[in-house]
């Protein structure tokens, strides 16, 4: 073979090579870690709870390998829902500490965690060659960048549903904003946001907090620090809420405080306006795509007569295009229900 027909034989096998190694991006996570990443991701275990249904409202839910779901640790925990809205989910679901062997074993292309629970299981993956993005989800604001970091690292359509959803949230805080501009201070409900205790209640510092100002509340509690906080009766009394906000986890039922005598007193039950907030998939609560439903529920829970939001609307558009779950009328109604 000449010289000159080798020499284009190597030029061209080099080139096919160049051609074939994967593209690498790199991303800056939520605790300012660059991380370099190399395409396509095929391959993703999350083991952010909530950062699993990042995936599926981005449309790369198919790349899971394995996960953990927020509210979900085994599945008997999981309510008939979460198999319609996952088949694979026995398969996929996965609870505790990761541990660095399962891991290596599944042989992720990407891991999703916890900025503030897994600093150190990062590290070790990082170390090991594994690309990790750590989270740290604590405003509206940063699940919208949460969103839009996932989608970098998986491009296209990803990109385009995590654009999406930050112009839906940004259309639905608008909104309320609009609806509520003339009234005064003094006039927005003062609500209490309780847990999974009666006397437990959420502080100023936490995700729920943010959801009830974004909807046009004010939180009695929001002068607390840190987690979940444990007050009196006596605190209770002396907040007097306007309204009473129940999560979707956890005992507490409505009745649980509007039969109680000892509640009586407080504005909110004497006026009937005691309500558990309704869940599908995920609690809206808490910082998942849900919670631009948590906005929308909780300003026609607020200002039924005000606020302009067509819930029933919100509430379907939502499942269907960030979930492919069109809703039947009952499962609407329910989510819907105030």
């Amino acid at each position: 073979m000449k010289r000159g027909m080798l020499c284009f034989l190597s030029v061209c096998t080099i080139a096919s090579l160049l051609s074939l190694a994967a593209p690498i991006i790199e991303v800056t996570d939520q605790m300012d870690q660059t991380v370099a990443v190399s395409t396509p991701v095929e391959r993703i275990v999350s083991v952010y709870g909530m950062g699993t249904y990042y995936l599926y409202a981005l449309g790369a839910s198919d790349r899971l390998v394995r996960a953990w779901y927020v509210g979900v640790k085994t599945i008997a925990q999981a309510p008939e829902e979460m198999f319609r809205f996952e088949p694979h989910l026995e398969e996929l679901l996965t609870s505790g500490d990761p541990s660095i062997e399962e891991m290596i074993a599944l042989d992720p292309d990407l891991i999703l965690v916890d900025g503030s629970r897994h600093g150190a299981f990062a590290e070790q993956m990082l170390d090991l060659g594994v690309p990790v993005l750590q989270f740290c989800v604590e405003t509206p604001e940063r699940l919208q960048e949460a969103l839009l970091l996932v989608a970098e690292t998986l491009g296209g359509e990803a990109q385009r549903r995590a654009a999406l959803f930050g112009e839906s949230y940004h259309r639905i805080t608008a909104t309320v904003a609009e609806d509520l501009a003339l009234l005064a201070a003094a006039d927005r409900a003062r609500v209490l946001f309780i847990g999974t205790d009666l006397l437990r209640v959420a502080s100023g510092d936490m995700y729920q907090t943010l959801l009830l100002e974004a909807a046009g509340g004010s939180s009695v509690s929001a002068e607390l620090s840190g987690s979940w906080n444990e007050v009196s009766m006596e605190q209770v009394l002396l907040w007097n809420p306007d309204v009473i906000i129940i999560p979707p986890y956890g005992p507490v039922q409505p009745s649980d405080i509007l039969d109680d005598p000892v509640w009586q007193s407080v504005a909110a039950v004497r006026d009937g306006r005691v309500h558990r907030m309704p869940r599908y998939i995920a609690p809206m609560d808490t910082p998942v795509p849900e919670s631009l439903l948590g906005v929308a529920w909780l300003a026609s829970v607020l200002y039924p007569e005000q606020v302009s939001i067509d819930l029933a609307s919100e509430v379907h558009a939502f499942y269907a295009t960030y979930y492919g779950m069109p809703l039947s009328e009952e499962e609407l109604e329910a989510l819907t229900r105030r």
